[in-house]
């Protein structure tokens, strides 16, 4: 009877190893996969954010002026480009699972500046000088 009693609790306990690999094993599948999408959806809503404020400002004409916070995530390359039709694009690079996934926003305005490279939270200003809107990081408070 001992000898059966201790197969049994072999018997039982790797079943129980084996649900609990598998279950830390899908654990860690759907955490990369949550925190590579919130890594897009920073990239988006830092996108959106930076396009409505060039919008708001180039309706409002020269010297016209916004201060926006924006979150850069991990992993990320944001460019500002004047396209040759005159209209301005952001773009962002985010490298999700191990692959580039593009993100892009237009503007009217023709652009020029920079978007932090290193991961964080910035205030950024939105300056209109009249034939162009630049971006660049803020040196006040947001």
């Amino acid at each position: 009877m001992k000898g059966q009693a201790a197969v049994e609790w072999i018997v039982i306990l790797s079943i129980a190893m084996l649900v609990l690999a598998v279950t830390l094993s899908m654990g860690e599948e759907n955490y990369r996969f949550f925190t590579d999408n919130v890594k897009a959806s920073k990239a988006k809503t830092t996108l959106n954010e930076l396009k409505n404020a060039v919008d708001f400002v180039y309706s409002q004409g020269k010297d016209a002026k916004a201060t926006v916070y924006v979150t850069v995530p991990p992993s990320s390359n944001f460019t500002i480009n004047t396209l040759p039709t005159g209209k301005g694009q952001i773009q962002a690079v985010v490298y999700v699972g191990g692959k580039e996934e593009y993100f892009d926003v237009y503007t009217e305005a023709n652009l020029t500046g920079t978007i932090p490279a290193e991961a964080g939270s910035y205030c950024m200003t939105v300056e209109c000088s009249g034939a162009e809107v630049n971006i660049s990081r803020s040196t006040s408070s947001c």
